[in-house]
């Protein structure tokens, strides 16, 4: 969104932030609320009331008992206030903060739970998601002051105003003569800035990628060996640099110009001319002021302009923070489309899986897969082989429904997958993709990927699962066994696995669930032939009463598939055993030879 929102909009997004407030720190939300009238209040009397009335018994020539009595009860409201403060500011605040952090935070990661995977693929779902996850914390911050410039400014300006009213209502001319300019410069201002963020935005988050390329450990290799990398890198940063410089120029000029008139001109010229000429005249020359009503009415003209001001600054920041706001629920109010047309359970058991006519493409007009058409049964052990490109992995993403297809149908069961639940048919299949991670968590945790109960049972459950994937926590030198930490990221005695161990681990993952489908998505290409051989002969024996899918470009793998689908430029070209293919002598049978040549 790169236009300003409207008042009402802009009221909407205040509206929003403030009913959140409410509902997830209520008793937060009424102290913060309260400390801020009540020190607007207590500015109030300390300030003009008492200062006045001081000044009135004294140019009276009152008892100096008044004074006394005024300034020890002015003293005791100064010590309960600075109580009931330091317990906001240090205890209350804080929690409340926090409170509300987690709540905003926990619907945002929510919400990126459910958004489908192609949301990812769309540069406009990441500027928003991205703004949501950085500017969470802020725009809280920016709503809180910003409530309580508003509310208790108002409050305090009202005091100032009704009393300055009382005791020369003629010295407020001036000041509301001056309002409706200053009002102008502010909103001419408001637009700027918020425009000139919007337009920064995605220039910040290319130059942000740059300092995680310097500072992420995955980089770190590649930089020392090619050092080149480390010039494209800072170049690019430069140009970015260069790009926020240029917008910073574009608006920087309009606001220098508003602001000079507002708080220059406006603000010290006629404002502070005028009012001191009034006060001045009103004393001297009508006797219609007092001195005590004199001083008075200067700092009741002063600190109701300075709350105007800040009232006016407020609505800059509100202005900018209702854009961030207005970001974020657009990605809150985001409908994943990838839903279930029906609530069906998962059948138990193994069951048929088949897709008819598929195809699929990324963006709009390039089709990823065209007509592909074929059907695993119950126990078979079937592999997907083809060149890079060719559309297996893409494939495989369908049939896990992270994606649905623009044409055809994927059963599994015999039923339509979308007549499933949707995170109910994903958990009834075993996956490991060749793009896995590793968290920076416990072994056990990168294993169960869930809350672990901590029983005996779960523990022997996850290290027969690391067992049967060749995982071997003696040759790994884990000191806490499964309670390891993995990454050295947090945890100064974590380990960093090699790529083979950490592909053992994520197989492990699969293995832990014992569903009856499983897809492997090159699930040993970290592993030496050896290794291959040995964990594809257990992973036979493991699953032999499963039904299960892989794709590997090691054909060497797939020999012993009850069928292979041989998939080139996203459609099947040749489908069946391993010797069929051979004898067929056609594309599988080129790739095999290629790969047999480098063996021999």
């Amino acid at each position: 969104m790169k236009e300003m929102l409207t008042w009402r909009q802009t009221i909407a997004q205040q509206w929003f932030l403030t009913k959140f407030c409410f509902k997830h720190a209520p008793g937060f939300m009424v102290y913060h609320l309260f400390e801020a009238v009540k020190l607007q209040v207590s500015i109030f009397f300390e300030f003009t009331f008492a200062v006045n009335y001081v000044l009135t018994v004294a140019e009276e020539g009152g008892d100096f008992r008044k004074i006394l009595v005024c300034m020890g009860i002015l003293m005791a409201a100064i010590a309960v206030s600075t109580v009931t403060f330091a317990i906001y500011k240090h205890y209350v605040l804080p929690r409340g903060k926090q409170t509300l952090y987690q709540a905003l935070r926990l619907e945002i990661y929510e919400k990126a739970k459910e958004i489908d995977l192609s949301c990812y693929d769309d540069k406009d779902f990441y500027e928003n998601f991205i703004l949501a996850t950085e500017e969470t914390d802020r725009c809280l911050d920016r709503f809180l002051l910003f409530e309580t410039s508003i509310i208790a400014r108002t409050v305090g300006f009202l005091c100032t105003i009704v009393f300055c009213a009382f005791i020369n209502p003629v010295a407020l001319v001036v000041m509301a003569a001056a309002f409706p300019f200053e009002l102008f410069c502010v909103v001419q201002e408001n637009k700027r800035v918020v425009k000139s963020r919007l337009e920064r935005l995605p220039h910040e988050q290319q130059r942000e990628y740059g300092n995680r390329v310097f500072y992420l450990s995955d980089y770190a290799g590649e930089l020392r060996l090619y050092p080149q990398m480390k010039e494209e890198c800072r170049m690019e940063y430069a140009e970015e640099n260069a790009k926020i410089e240029s917008v910073n120029k574009k608006y920087g000029k309009s606001l220098f110009v508003y602001g000079v008139f507002r708080e220059g001109i406006l603000g010290r010229f006629i404002k502070e001319g005028a009012i001191w000429t009034l006060l001045l005249y009103q004393m001297l020359v009508l006797q219609a002021l007092t001195g005590a009503q004199l001083v008075t009415s200067r700092g009741c003209i002063w600190r109701a302009t300075n709350y105007i001001e800040i009232v006016i600054a407020s609505l800059r920041t509100v202005a900018e923070n209702s854009a961030y706001i207005y970001r974020i629920r657009e990605f809150l109010q985001m409908e994943p489309t990838v839903v279930s047309r029906a609530e069906k359970p998962v059948p138990e058991g193994s069951g048929s899986l088949s897709a008819e006519h598929v195809d699929f493409g990324y963006l709009p007009g390039q089709s990823v897969l065209k007509d592909v058409t074929f059907t695993v049964k119950p126990g078979q052990k079937v592999a997907l082989v083809g060149y890079n490109g060719s559309g297996k992995t893409t494939l495989v993403k369908l049939l896990l429904r992270l994606y649905d297809p623009n044409g055809g149908n994927i059963c599994y069961h015999g039923n339509d997958i979308r007549e499933y639940q949707v995170m109910a048919y994903r958990r009834s299949i075993g996956s490991v993709f060749q793009d896995f991670k590793i968290y920076a968590a416990t072994l056990k945790e990168n294993v169960l990927m869930d809350v672990e109960n901590g029983s005996r049972e779960e523990n022997y459950l996850v290290e027969k699962a690391l067992y049967d994937a060749h995982f071997t926590l003696e040759n790994n030198q884990l000191s806490y066994q499964i309670e390891t930490p993995l990454t050295t990221e947090f945890e100064k005695d974590g380990v960093n696995l090699s790529g083979g161990e950490a592909q053992k681990a994520a197989i492990a993952r699969t293995l832990y669930r014992k569903q009856n489908l499983i897809i492997m998505d090159e699930p040993s290409s970290a592993l030496d032939p050896l290794a291959e051989y040995r964990l594809n002969q257990e992973l036979n024996e493991i699953a032999k009463d499963k039904t299960v899918i892989f794709i590997s470009h090691r054909l060497s793998t797939v020999r012993d598939a009850d069928c292979i689908y041989m998939m080139e430029k996203g459609r099947i070209v040749e489908s069946g055993t391993h010797r069929e293919l051979l004898s067929r002598d056609g594309k599988y049978a080129a790739m095999w030879k290629i790969q047999a040549g480098l063996y021999r």
